[in-house]
């Protein structure tokens, strides 16, 4: 019931930007003595009509758009438009020119008043990942990983601008492929070193962004991770001693920023290690094998089939993880192995590739002292540990999570935290009397992660997940090119299987109020920029939202409040009045270029040369609602199969 309001609010919300246009239109047409013969909302046969005057009022079924009918704006008889008596063309072009200017006008104006009144109820809501500018998650295969960046760095300037938000590099990698300059701050949060760099990258697709898409390398903003709660007592976090209001701040090694860093740790492939090396003890990373991919002499064949008898692995076929490195009974490290990679390339324990600080290679005499930080002291322990991936989690708790300005988000982000804090329990993971906690933080029983296709669900949603693998593996097996499919089977198998902690954690909530003006600058400087990219060819229709789409913002927006609700009527009203003033015949800027054209050439145009201007862009018109409408289903429906 509550959508369906929604729907009825969007459908009124849409039509009151109609209806102030068009009322712009009128309101000048009548004071510039023409007649009115018809007002209307939305297009079609009308559901309603009623004569007002003498001008027929009616609201059709087609809402997305409305007129008004101006006496003499259509031909009539043998009359040329400009003799048709109190017709639009009859009247001189500067009045023509106030009749077109109106309705862009009262949207433009719209859009003020609609921001003005978001500002004086004191702004929005919004996540504290849109406006923040450290970086949330960097692709491991970018060149601008390779170069040291990171997540939790700082990205200030883009291309020589100052970078405002994850928007912006969303509107980078729609628009164009150039080679981009970023500069920005490397941080050590424990050590507060920081270090500028400036780089110049070249965009690329990468399989981790929407096909067609370009990126730099970074995915994702950073973002707060609070934990709430769980309908689920028994999912891994909910059994960790978690707490409502927790924040995830340290996940097996890594100071977190983002839930794409999260997925990338939860399904890394890797063990985390207490290592000892010459008296002293610390952490790191080394891949997870399956025991099938090492390349084993007889003898080691025989003392690691020992160890998994001893282990209780009796099962024939079964594959059981390893580390690529041979070890001793008492886990001491004496070589490294080669092993099978996941491109089947035989590959060395050394060459494993570097995505976490905490990568490190294992050298003879190194003695591993616990696995995912459980305590082990023989082989047979550690092969028993290897099988099932554990994550250790440190939260803050207690923290002051009370909104807070957007200006000043990345300030209390870097300096409230408290990182020295985090040093006493990370350095100890995995050791005889560890620290539980310091300050505010916690380390939290270690969480066994869970498959998506493990995820407990309602019988409903459980049939619903199961069609929709079905039919996409359905619809891999049609593709002809052998490479390709299996590459598009391998993800759907590594989809369903990816490793997770089956809660939703949020962001924190920041108060963003910039003046309604600079809130109009900046959404007229966005649809500029657009529509800028669009004429040059370097956006491409594909990524603008139709009708549909619009009705799902608006939807979205009356579900969050009334404040967003009147941001997006503002940007669509502006939207709305920039559209209406392109010249474009059949548009508001056509009308205008028309009235233009005659008071340079001294005399009206015919009737038939604005039919043969106008007929084309009324089909094109046609064919992009068409179009944008189109795609709208086709996004619709690719989430479903």
């Amino acid at each position: 019931m509550q959508s369906i309001i929604y729907i009825g609010l969007a459908i009124l919300g849409l039509n009151l930007l109609v209806f102030v246009h068009e009322l712009g239109h009128y309101i000048l047409a009548r004071r510039n003595g023409m007649k009115v013969e018809v007002f209307s909302i939305g297009f079609g046969r009308p559901l309603f009509s009623w004569m007002w005057g003498e001008v027929r009022w009616q609201i059709c079924p087609v809402f997305f758009g409305g007129y008004v009918r101006i006496t003499g704006m259509e031909k009539q008889g043998d009359l040329e438009p400009y003799e048709v008596p109190d017709g639009y063309y009859s009247k001189k072009p500067w009045a023509r020119i106030q009749v077109a200017l109106a309705g862009p006008v009262v949207n433009l104006v719209f859009a003020l008043a609609a921001f003005s009144v978001i500002w004086a109820l004191g702004g929005r809501d919004k996540p504290f990942a849109d406006f923040t500018q450290v970086i949330g998650y960097v692709d491991p295969d970018s060149e601008l990983y390779q170069k040291g960046v990171r997540p939790g760095d700082i990205l200030s300037e883009y291309n020589e601008k100052p970078f405002g938000g994850y928007q912006d590099l969303i509107y980078a990698a729609l628009a164009n492929g150039h080679p981009a300059n970023l500069e920005g701050v490397k941080i050590d949060y424990f050590t507060q070193e920081h270090v500028p760099y400036d780089y110049t990258v070249t965009p690329y697709e990468s399989p981790l962004t929407p096909k067609g898409m370009k990126t730099v390398g970074i995915l994702a903003p950073a973002s707060y991770l609070i934990y709430h709660s769980s309908p689920y007592d028994h999912l891994p976090l909910a059994q960790s001693g978690i707490q409502p209001h927790d924040r995830i701040v340290w996940v097996n090694g890594e100071i977190l920023f983002s839930n794409e860093q999260l997925m990338q740790i939860l399904n890394s492939d890797k063990a985390l290690l207490t290592i000892e090396r010459n008296g002293k003890t610390f952490a790191g990373k080394v891949p997870r094998i399956p025991i099938n991919d090492l390349r084993l002499s007889p003898e080691e064949t025989v003392e690691i089939n020992d160890w998994k008898y001893e282990a209780g692995f009796h099962r024939k076929g079964e594959s059981y993880q390893f580390i690529p490195y041979n070890l001793s009974y008492d886990l001491h490290v004496e070589k490294g192995l080669y092993y099978i990679n996941e491109e089947s390339k035989v590959a060395r324990a050394s060459s494993a590739l570097k995505t976490s600080p905490l990568d490190v290679m294992l050298q003879p005499g190194d003695r591993i002292i616990a696995v995912d930080g459980i305590p082990v002291d023989t082989s047979i322990a550690f092969l028993k540990e290897m099988q099932t991936p554990r994550i250790q989690i440190i939260v803050k708790r207690g923290e002051n999570l009370d909104k807070i300005s957007w200006k000043e988000e990345d300030y209390v982000f870097m300096a409230g935290t408290d990182w020295d804090n985090v040093l006493p329990i990370a350095s100890t993971i995995g050791r005889e009397n560890g620290v539980k906690s310091s300050g505010k933080f916690h380390l939290l029983n270690p969480v066994t992660p869970m498959r998506l296709i493990d995820f407990p669900m309602t019988e409903k949603e459980r049939k619903d997940f199961d069609e929709k693998m079905e039919k996409q593996v359905a619809k891999a097996q049609k593709i002809s090119d052998p490479e390709e499919k299996e590459q598009v089977l391998n993800y759907l198998n590594t989809y369903q299987n990816r490793l997770m902690l089956g809660v939703a954690l949020t962001d924190r909530t920041v108060n963003y109020n910039p003046n309604p003006f600079i809130l109009f600058r900046n959404v007229f400087s966005e649809i500029a920029r657009n529509l800028t990219a669009l004429f040059t060819g370097s956006l491409s229709p594909k990524q603008f939202g139709g009708p549909i789409f619009i009705m799902q913002v608006m939807h979205k927006s009356w579900g969050i409040g009334i404040k967003e609700a009147l941001f997006w009527l503002g940007a669509i009203s502006l939207n709305l009045g920039i559209l209406n003033l392109l010249p474009i015949p059949i548009l508001d800027g056509g009308h205008i270029c028309f009235s233009i054209l005659e008071k340079l050439r001294g005399k009206p145009l015919k009737a038939k040369t604005m039919q043969q201007l106008v007929i084309p862009f009324v089909a094109l018109l046609i064919f992009l609602f068409i179009y944008l409408t189109f795609n709208d289903i086709i996004r619709i429906f690719s989430r479903f199969f």
